[in-house]
């Protein structure tokens, strides 16, 4: 990457580097890419794009499903010097209307020149093109010579749009040099070498994945090995198969995955495999669940998997993706607080594990370089040692702010400094997070946190594991309280509301406060992002209007005062 005016130039460097160049896992078998292969097919698709009317600067849609097809473009958009702009896939069941309408004014916001997706997609959104010209990724290729864009540091080459897990979707304007700059600083944490053979299955629409992942590995020379989410979430065996059979070293998924994965293993649906060459599994894309991680090390011992390859790290789209890593080859940091030191002094007093009211908070690392941190109280001082505050970030990573959206880019950039809006504290220099500020619930005086609710909510049996979503409500005497929407599977009516009941008692006495309403769900239908993040305001709405599917409820309707 040294010496590289834009993402394609430090591409192209790490492909020289790389051994295997790219494999992307397919239904039957897989497709390989040669490092040379790759770069071809790449140049080809930037003069696709050039033909098709593209110029350097201009934004072009890419419908982002894991397919050697959408890969390329990617590439080739950069090799020709245009902007990308991933657009999301539907992860679960939605109207494809309301998707169609969604990518339009993505598309439309940035003011994209044109939109590329697999050709098998084209049925499924063609009414996306009575807005935009569509052409299939697989038409863009031609020969010719593709002359050198003049792509400097400085100018766009990402619009990577926020998941809409706290607010609506805004495109995060990201420049070449702040790809770099983070990946860089991502493969010098990590250690990351040409001899790394990386795998996932992360959207290439999300930042993880495509930044994370299919960027830095490239840049970096590693052998990559991509698998798409949706094989990944009907049949989670295959991520262990493809770990042990390509002697994986880097790998990375959320809470959920490595929760699934354990179960995977645990019940030996993944067969006799070895996860001995791992030695970074990424955890990142949400809070960090300390249980998640803990269960994947226990049985994944039995496969050869390492106690120190779980790496949970932090970040987010407006900081590029990293802002800090833990020191690779060392056992996660699991730090144990009082919660009501948490809730109602605002700092992080050190509890004993396992005693009630004990919250277990996991290291997310130290600052990646060229990064600066610090925490910022209410009162706009800086925190001190295990005091709360928000976390605010600044360095050549940073966005350089959100596409056509001045005033919010104002409220989020303040000095040259990222606001996250994230809470948390330090702790012998490591980063800990406590919440979102904009989820915290204020009831008696307490600042309580939806993850602390959800994850006691989900251990009750019937509830679904990772789909539950707490969050405040104020009654019409002016008064907050606590609603919990979560997924069931049961069909039966009186085991549901047992249920119900169930996680009502047991939130009232491991948190202390009560639950206003439960409500339970069928499976599948929590409103979450495309990346698998629950929306909480989009449930809240959902709930205040009355539009859930309820399959059983316990305590009082908000509607009634």
């Amino acid at each position: 990457m040294k010496n590289a005016r834009n993402v394609w130039e430090s591409i192209l460097k790490g492909l020289s580097r790389s051994e295997r160049g790219l494999i992307i896992l397919e239904e039957k078998g897989e497709k390989v890419y040669s490092p040379g292969e790759l770069k071809e097919a790449a140049e080809r698709a930037a003069c696709g794009l050039v033909r098709a009317g593209v110029e350097p600067g201009d934004r072009v849609g890419i419908m982002a499903q894991t397919t050697p097809a959408t890969v390329i473009t990617f590439l080739g958009c950069w090799a020709a010097g245009a902007v990308a702009v991933p657009l999301p896939l539907p992860m679960r069941a939605v109207d494809p209307a309301s998707f169609i309408e969604q990518s339009r004014r993505r598309l439309e916001k940035v003011g994209a020149r044109l939109v590329t997706l697999p050709g098998s997609l084209m049925p499924m959104v063609g009414e996306l093109g009575m807005g935009v010209r569509m052409i299939a990724c697989e038409d863009l290729s031609s020969g010719g010579g593709l002359p050198p864009a003049p792509t400097a540091s400085e100018d766009i080459a990402l619009v990577q749009f926020t998941s809409g897990s706290t607010s609506e979707p805004r495109g995060v304007v990201l420049t070449h040099g702040n790809i770099m700059a983070n990946a860089r600083a991502i493969a010098r944490k990590a250690k990351v070498t040409h001899r790394d053979r990386v795998i996932s299955w992360m959207p290439l629409y999300h930042d993880m994945g495509l930044i994370g992942f299919l960027i830095t590995a490239l840049s970096y020379g590693t052998t990559l090995v991509l698998m798409s989410p949706q094989r990944f979430v009907s049949e989670p065996a295959l991520w262990m198969r493809a770990l042990s059979e390509h002697r994986a070293t880097i790998t990375g998924g959320p809470n959920f995955s490595y929760a699934l994965s354990a179960r995977v293993l645990e019940g030996g649906d993944a067969g006799d495999v070895d996860l001995s060459s791992l030695r970074l599994a990424l955890n990142g894309a949400e809070p960090v669940d300390p249980e998640a991680m803990d269960g994947f090390v226990k049985v994944g011992a039995e496969y050869g998997l390492k106690p120190e390859v779980p790496y949970p790290v932090y970040g987010l789209a407006e900081a590029t993706l990293a802002v800090t890593f833990p020191q690779p080859g060392k056992r996660y940091r699991v730090d144990h607080v009082s919660r009501s030191a948490i809730e109602e002094k605002g700092t992080a007093s050190p509890a004993q594990p396992g005693d009630e009211g004990t919250r277990s908070l996991v290291s997310l690392g130290t600052p990646l370089e060229s990064v600066t941190l610090r925490l910022v109280k209410e009162d706009g001082s800086e925190a001190g040692e295990r005091e709360l505050g928000e976390v605010c970030v600044s360095g050549p990573c940073v966005m350089r702010g959100y596409w056509g959206d001045d005033a919010a880019t104002a409220r989020c950039i303040k000095d040259g400094w990222l606001h996250t809006g994230d809470l948390g504290y330090l702790a012998g220099g490591e980063l800990y997070l406590v919440g979102r500020i904009k989820d915290m619930v204020i009831i008696g005086g307490r600042n309580l946190f939806p993850e602390d609710v959800e994850r006691c909510a989900e251990r009750v049996s019937g509830m679904r594991k990772g789909n539950a979503v707490a969050f405040g409500i104020t009654t019409r005497r002016g008064r907050e309280r606590l609603v919990l929407v979560g997924e069931t599977r049961l069909s039966c009516p009186d085991a549901a509301r047992e249920t119900a009941r169930a996680v009502s008692e047991a939130v009232r006495e491991e948190i202390g406060v009560p639950v206003r309403e439960v409500i339970l769900v069928p499976a599948g239908t929590l409103p979450k992002t495309s990346s698998g993040k629950k929306r909480r305001f989009l449930c809240r709405e959902l709930y205040l209007g009355e539009r859930l599917q309820a399959v059983a409820r316990s305590g009082i309707p908000i509607y009634s005062g």
